[in-house]
C-alpha cells in the first residue's frame, strides 16, 4: 500500500482532531484548529528565539538588536493568524462547498502549517550556530519565511472576503 497522501491526509497528520471540513458545522472548528496550530508554532519559535537572545546579548548586542526585530515579527505573524476574522464565515452559511474551493482552503492551510514548522526548525537551528555571519544568514531565512507566512495569512483572509 504505497500511495501518496493527499493534501487532506497531510493536514490530518499534522493537526490532531482535524476533521477536514467534511461537515459544515465543523468548518469553524477546523479553522480554529489550523489557526491555533500555526500560532502555536510561531509562539514557540518566538520563545525559543527569546532564549537565544539571552545568550547572544552577552556576546554581541548589535546582533541581539537585529534578532529582536525578528522576535517582534514572529509575534506579529502569530497575532495576525490568531486574531484574523474567523475564516469560512461565508462558507459556513452555505449548504455546499465546491470541491475546488475546498482544495484551495486545504492547500493554503497546509502551506501555513508547513511554513510555520520550517520557521520553528530554523529558529531552533540558531542554537547550533556560532559565527555571526551564519546567525545573520539563518535570521534572513527566517525573515523570508515569515514574510511568506504573513502573505499567506493575508491571502487566506482575503479568500473568505470574496463574494461567493
Amino acid at each position: 500500500m504505497n500511495k501518496s497522501l493527499g493534501i487532506l491526509e497531510k493536514i490530518e497528520l499534522l493537526i490532531p482532531g482535524f476533521r477536514g471540513y467534511k461537515q459544515k458545522e465543523l468548518i469553524r472548528e477546523d479553522d480554529a484548529l489550523v489557526r491555533r496550530k500555526v500560532a502555536g508554532l510561531l509562539d514557540e519559535s518566538r520563545q525559543n528565539l527569546e532564549q537565544f537572545l539571552l545568550y547572544i546579548k552577552r556576546k554581541d548586542i548589535d546582533l541581539a538588536l537585529r534578532l529582536d526585530d525578528l522576535r517582534l515579527e514572529l509575534m506579529k505573524a502569530s497575532q495576525m493568524i490568531r486574531h484574523a476574522p474567523y475564516g469560512y464565515a461565508s462558507l459556513y452559511s452555505r449548504v455546499r462547498i465546491k470541491e475546488n474551493e475546498l482544495q484551495q482552503i486545504l492547500q493554503h492551510d497546509y502551506q501555513l502549517i508547513t511554513q510555520a514548522e520550517e520557521v520553528y526548525n530554523l529558529v531552533n537551528g540558531l542554537f547550533d550556530v556560532t559565527e555571526t555571519s551564519e546567525i545573520l544568514k539563518k535570521a534572513n531565512e527566517i525573515w523570508e519565511k515569515l514574510m511568506r507566512i504573513e502573505q499567506e495569512i493575508r491571502y487566506r483572509n482575503n479568500m473568505f472576503k470574496m463574494e461567493r
